[in-house]
This record gives structure tokens, C-alpha cells and sequence, in this order.
């Protein structure tokens, strides 16, 4: 219900978008603020023109209603007030020939703080679900239905009367004996057991809008669509003597999901209960209006001032990426971050994403400036789900040289190894390792900065007069970041061959010692029966000489098995 996506497309006036706060504004220059723009109003028109032209739903429909409302801010953020225009550039394609008897304006959109405001203004109030569907206007006379109209661009619309013949929910006559009844309301796709906090809007919009794109419908195809009454402008005054004749007229659905409220609470317990409830259709929030209406300006753009929506959570957020880095592990492994303009999904603000592997960053081509679409997975965890569209500022993201990192690289500080060496040391501390209790990455990073670690096993000749010397080692600190270090000094042979980051299939025998392993060659190691793949590995390790420096340290601070 009152959607952005075509054919069902709200006509949005920008007098009605709140001005985006200048930190909100992007921080462009005239003319890359004119290319951004451009680039989406051009994206959104190629979306249009395959939904209308050819029946396609190329974008999700709540991606869509994202990307006209970023467009929307753009302008207010790099136009003079007087010089906005409404984003009109898809209404040329939804524009039809049938002036609709009263126009079909789109809600504002009001967050929690702004819709208990609006609700304390007024009474006589209900709340009803938004449906996620088209939109349509009926126009029955002496009962009979003699129009069905597309929203068109909110004052125009094409002719939907052929369809409505084989749509089963829309009735073909009326009993009635008024001359002329006008009804607004959300063609929907009909659906099974569906649950909108679990299933989402499924792109029902969408389906709904390419049955009604095609020249003709089947019965079956029409058997699919219901209809959702929200309005009905030329009817009675009161809401409640609306909801008893649309039921009694055959629109009981208007009368089943419409409830009084009389306060914010119960707003919310409804779009709470239908969100997590099973519905005949999908939905995107709730609206909630007045009883009492004042239609005195039926050709009128604006959105109504007697009734707002309140939307659900996002199933997915439009973002763009400000930057890509690059974590590098302890094994050499190098996951890119895409950082992000933070957006908010669920009770969740994602600042930035895991895309996995340098491979798949090669794969979505992702740059800075380009809008991507964020979605929670099951753990709450964020997904990167497409690139949405491009940033025409192609900014190449200088990717680190794979062949530089593995599971023998970094065993020292440097500007390259700065991740993988600190990956070591958290590595080498972590409790199922050496277990150096209260030393973790902060202490590691400050024993780097003060030039006093610059090695795998530069802390183990650390004294608690050495620490002390260092800015930010107080005595306390000093004194239990010694006492770590003796600990881990006194570990098993075991343990510290696992957190020197021995291959993972090396389980050492209790008669085992670094010399006598360093001195066995891969066909030794086979005979041990690993693999040949493990082999390599195994010999490649204590054959490293990063490695074996760290050996011959160990075995001067007298560390068992060395």
C-alpha cells in the first residue's frame, strides 16, 4: 500500500522530504555531487523501463524504494529549495491517460520518536497493515464497477477494467443504490502461510505488477490477486461506519485488519503482532490515520496530513562503500572489509562487511562510492548481497600481493606483516595456547610501538624494569605482564609447538624434541605416516629459518624441549 514501485509509484513531492542534516549530505563537489546523481536517476529509469517495458523485476522492491529515496536526498542536499524538482524521470512511463477521481499521494514515512508526536496530536485513531502491493482506485455506479485504475503518477492512471474481470476479489457489482462509490486500495498477491518477520516481502509487489503488465490475464492468474480497501474517499465520515459497509459490501478483509488505537503502545503491539502473524498478504509496516478525514483537495499531490506510515524493519539496507582494508591472519589468509556508510538493519548498526576472500572481491569489482545491499544472515551476521549500482568515480582499491602471505610469512614487525605478526603474537597468547592471561592484542601493539617486540620471541627476555620503562606499562601492568611471560616460559614442548604455529596434523610424542624433529626430512615424516602433503608442510616448518631463530631463543631461556 501507497508504494513507490511502478505501477503502483507514489507521486513524491519533495516538499515533503525533511532536509537531510549537513552531516548526513555527502561530502561532494559540484560536479561529482551532478555525475552521482545522474548515474542513479539513470539507473532508476533503466529499472522502470524493464519493469514496465518488459514485465522484469530487476531490483528488490524495498532496494528500489531505498534508491528513489537516497535520490530524493541527493537533490535536497545539492539543489537550492527552489530548484528541486520531484524525481519524475519513472512517472513519464506510469503516467496514463484516466484522470483518477481523487488522487493517490504517497505517506510520510515517520520513525518511532516522530509518529508518538503525531499520534499525541490527535484522536479517533486506527492502524491498519500496510499491504505490499499495487495500488488501485475502483469506481463502482448504481453498483456497478465501470472503473479500475492504475496509480499511475498519483493523478493519472491507465486502465485496468479488462483485468478485473477474471480478478475473483474484486467484485463486478455492488449491492448498493449509491450513484457513485470510489475505493482506493492495494491489489495483492495472495499468499500461503505467509509471516513477514520470516519469509519478507518475497517481491510480491513485483509479481502483482507484471500479471497487471501483461495485455491479458487468465483466470488462474487472476484467482492469485486479492484486494485490500484502505480508503474510500467519496464514503461515509467515520471510520467505523466505513469498515460496516465495505464488509457488508464484500470487502471484509478492510474490517478483519482495521483496529482502534488510542496510543503509540498500541500501535506498536499491532505492527508487532502483524509483523510476526500469519496474513493472507505481504506487508511493510503499518499505517495509521484518522477517522475523521479532510478531502477537500481531491487533485491534490501531497501526502494526506490525516494518515502516516510507520514501516518495518529493513530486510535489507542500501549503503555505499567508503573504503575497502584488508585483515591478514596468523595462516597468511587475507580477508577483505568493505567499511560502510553506517546503516541500520534490525537493532543492528553495520558499519562494515566481511566479503570473504580476495577472490570474491574480484569477482563483485567493488570500488569506493559503489551502493551495495546489506542483509542480516542467521546469526545476525551482515552479508554484502550485490552491488546495487556503481559510483561513476571508479576508485581502484590497491588489493595486498597474495603471494607475500602464507603460513610461513611474517615471523617479524614490519609496515607488510604489520597484521599477520600481531595475528602471531595473539595467536601465541591465547588461552589454549600458551594461555598468558591479560596479554592480548592491545599489549602486543604497544610492545611493537616501543620497538620492544620486533620478533616472534623478542618478550622473553622482558623484565618487569624493562616494562616499566615503557609509556604505558605501569607497575601493576608491569609486574602481571612479567609474571604472563614466566608462565608461558614454563608451557610443554606440546603447546608451544602449537603456538608457534606447527601444522595442525603435528601431534609430538612424548620422547620428541625440537632437534630431533628439525632433523628429519619428508620421507621421515612420511614414515610417520602423514600424508606427503603434510610431510612437505611439517619439513618446511622446522626448516624455516624464522622459525629455527625462535627455536635457538627458546632454547636459551631454557624452554622444555628445546
Amino acid at each position: 500500500m501507497f508504494s513507490y514501485r511502478l505501477p503502483a509509484l507514489v507521486f513524491i513531492s519533495t516538499l515533503f522530504l525533511a532536509p537531510p542534516a549537513a552531516a548526513d549530505c555527502p561530502d561532494w563537489n559540484a560536479e561529482q555531487a551532478q555525475q552521482e546523481i545522474n548515474t542513479l536517476q539513470q539507473q532508476i529509469t533503466d529499472w522502470d523501463r524493464s519493469y514496465h517495458r518488459d514485465g522484469q523485476s530487476k531490483i528488490d522492491d524495498e532496494l528500489y524504494d531505498q534508491a528513489r529515496e537516497q535520490l530524493l536526498s541527493w537533490q535536497v542536499c545539492f539543489a537550492n529549495s527552489s530548484d528541486i524538482e520531484p524525481a519524475t524521470t519513472a512517472l513519464n512511463t506510469a503516467r496514463g491517460n484516466r484522470q483518477l477521481p481523487f488522487s493517490q499521494s504517497g505517506l510520510r514515512k515517520l520513525n518511532e520518536i516522530e509518529l508518538q508526536r503525531w499520534i499525541k496530536q490527535r484522536d479517533e485513531l486506527w492502524v491498519q497493515p500496510k499491504v505490499d502491493g499495487v495500488a488501485v482506485t475502483l469506481v463502482y455506479e448504481h453498483g456497478q464497477l465501470t472503473q479500475m485504475l492504475s496509480r499511475g503518477d498519483g493523478l493519472a492512471g491507465q486502465s485496468w477494467l479488462m483485468h478485473a474481470q477474471v480478478i475473483s476479489a474484486v467484485p463486478q457489482q455492488l449491492s448498493t443504490q449509491a450513484a457513485k462509490i470510489t475505493l482506493q486500495g492495494e491489489l495483492y498477491l495472495r499468499q500461503s502461510e505467509h509471516i513477514q518477520a520470516q519469509h519478507g516481502g518475497n517481491n510480491a509487489r513485483s509479481q502483482v505488477a507484471g500479471l497487471l503488465n501483461r495485455s491479458r490475464l487468465t483466470a488462474s492468474d487472476g484467482a492469485t490477486i486479492g484486494i485490500f480497501v484502505w480508503e474510500w474517499p467519496d464514503g461515509p465520515t467515520a471510520m467505523q461506519e466505513r469498515l460496516n459497509e465495505l464488509q457488508r459490501l464484500g470487502f471484509s478483509e478492510s474490517a478483519i485488519y482495521s483496529q482502534p488505537i488510542k496510543s503509540f503502545a498500541e500501535a506498536r503491539h499491532w505492527r508487532q503482532h502483524w509483523y510476526k502473524s500469519v496474513l493472507p498478504f505481504a506487508t511493510d509496516g503499518v499505517v495509521i490515520k484518522q477517522s475523521l478525514r479532510s478531502i477537500q483537495q481531491p487533485r491534490s499531490s501531497y501526502p494526506p496530513f490525516w494518515a502516516v506510515a510507520w514501516k518495518y524493519p529493513l530486510q535489507q539496507a542500501l549503503t555505499s562503500i567508503s573504503e575497502v582494508t584488508f585483515n591478514i591472519g596468523r595462516s597468511g589468509r587475507i580477508t577483505p572489509i568493505a567499511q560502510l556508510q553506517a546503516v541500520q538493519l534490525d537493532d543492528k548498526i553495520i558499519r562494515k562487511v566481511s566479503l570473504g576472500s580476495l577472490a570474491q572481491l574480484k569477482k563483485l569489482s567493488i570500488s569506493r562510492g559503489d551502493h551495495v545491499a546489506i542483509a542480516l544472515s542467521g546469526h545476525a551476521i551482515p552479508q554484502l548481497k550485490e552491488v546495487v549500482w556503481r559510483s561513476p568515480q571508479q576508485q581502484i582499491i590497491k588489493l595486498p600481493i597474495e603471494e607475500n602471505y602464507h603460513a610461513l610469512s611474517c615471523w617479524q614487525a614490519s609496515a607488510e606483516c604489520q597484521q599477520q605478526f600481531l595475528a602471531r603474537l595473539n595467536w601465541l597468547s591465547n588461552k589454549k595456547n600458551l594461555n598468558m592471561r591479560g596479554i592480548a592484542a592491545k599489549t602486543w601493539q604497544a610492545l611493537i610501538d616501543a620497538q620492544q617486540v620486533s620478533r616472534i620471541t623478542d618478550w622473553l627476555a622482558l623484565t618487569v624494569d624493562d616494562l616499566e620503562q615503557l609509556p604505558s606499562f605501569a607497575k601493576k601492568r608491569s609486574v602481571q605482564t612479567a609474571q604472563a611471560f614466566n608462565q608461558a616460559k614454563r608451557q610443554p614442548f606440546n603447546l608451544w609447538l602449537k603456538a608457534l604455529g606447527a601444522p595442525a596434523a603435528l601431534s609430538a610424542k612424548a620422547s620428541d624434541d625440537w632437534q630431533s624433529l628439525a632433523q628429519l626430512s619428508e620421507q621421515d615424516w612420511q614414515q610417520r605416516h602423514f600424508s606427503q602433503t603434510q610431510a612437505k608442510n611439517l619439513y618446511a616448518f622446522f626448516q624455516h629459518p624464522a622459525v629455527q631463530a625462535a627455536a635457538l631463543d627458546l632454547q636459551n631461556h631454557k624452554v622444555e624441549g628445546f
